[in-house]
């Protein structure tokens, strides 16, 4: 898949776009996605995904800008994996926030990438305030030669998918529904670094990552989950939470921590970049008496981990 992060070097040739910001990539954004892809290939044209670098409420309204479900990185894998030619990004600023509907669909599809067919979900809007909608896309479509596809919005037990769905499901730690409407386990990526190193000396030495700077991640709890680290993925009991056992929640060192312990690791992972795919819950974080009672409760976490049959496991050879 190509990769384009500048409008003006976007070589001129004809293209079915999706457009969208697609944070999460779930199977709403999937279905606007398999559309440009499927006109693509009847017309002969580039298939292409225009989103942008950043969520746009950053620079519409920076108080009400949402975690992302997934970093413009995550996403890139992400789009490539759904057979697209080609990733467009376009930096979210001021100057793009303020265009014109109209004027972005000349300067941007029209003379910018060349559209022939540019694929929204319905409830997509663009330019100034949010003005533009699927409809008067569809109406620049017309003046400026190419055809735009509304895609209805997909459903998941009777309501819309939406990424804020997915949010708010996440954070309730709801794994099953998130995973059935993302069509995989929910990913944080982050980096490993220095922890109070509480679990080395309960004899559980675990990764701490820091997360990526505005994601989103499940709940408090512990997880069953997959990791990868240094190109190889592991099997992984994960905690979220504020370690109550160690820690009053109102110590101002009881921020959010996520800590990995991988199955089957040995070695150094400090300063090392690491994916993480929640895989299922397996308990509400709780408070124990003493570290006796939670090492009694990490063995049992973790050989749940060693034996859960889940298919998220099975397409990673673990």
């Amino acid at each position: 898949m190509d990769f384009v992060d500048d409008l003006a070097a976007a070589p001129p040739r004809p293209r079915s776009v999706a457009l969208g910001t697609f944070d999460g990539v779930h199977a709403g954004h999937q279905l606007v996605i398999g559309v440009a892809v499927e006109a693509a290939r009847k017309r002969h044209l580039t298939s292409t995904v225009v989103t942008f670098d950043r969520h746009p409420l950053a620079i519409v309204d920076p108080t009400h800008q949402p975690r992302l479900l997934t970093p413009l990185a995550v996403k890139r894998e992400l789009v490539a994996a759904l057979g697209v030619d080609e990733l467009v990004v376009l930096r979210f600023d001021a100057a793009l926030a303020a265009i014109e509907p109209a004027e972005f669909c000349r300067r941007v599809l029209a003379e910018g990438l060349q559209a022939k067919v540019v694929a929204v979900g319905e409830n997509f809007t663009f330019g100034v305030r949010g003005e533009g909608t699927a409809a008067s896309l569809a109406a620049c479509g017309r003046r400026l030669g190419f055809e735009a596809i509304v895609v209805p919005l997909l459903t998941s037990h009777g309501r819309p998918i939406s990424s804020s769905r997915i949010r708010r499901l996440l954070h309730d730690g709801r794994l099953p529904e998130v995973r059935a409407i993302l069509g995989r386990p929910p990913r944080l990526a982050g980096v490993v670094v220095h922890g109070d190193k509480r679990g080395r000396t309960l004899g559980f030495p675990t990764a701490n990552i820091e997360a990526h700077t505005g994601m989103i991640f499940p709940g408090r709890g512990v997880y069953a989950a997959a990791a990868e680290l240094h190109g190889r993925w592991y099997r992984a009991a994960v905690n979220v939470g504020h370690n109550p056992t160690f820690l009053h929640r109102g110590d101002e060192t009881a921020f959010v921590r996520i800590e990995a312990y991988l199955l089957d690791f040995e070695g150094d992972a400090y300063g090392a970049d690491m994916v993480v795919d929640f895989v299922t819950k397996l308990r509400d974080e709780e408070t124990f008496p003493g570290p006796d009672a939670l090492v009694v409760r990490m063995h049992d976490d973790i050989a749940r981990t060693a034996a859960l049959d889940d298919p998220a496991y099975d397409e990673l050879g673990l």
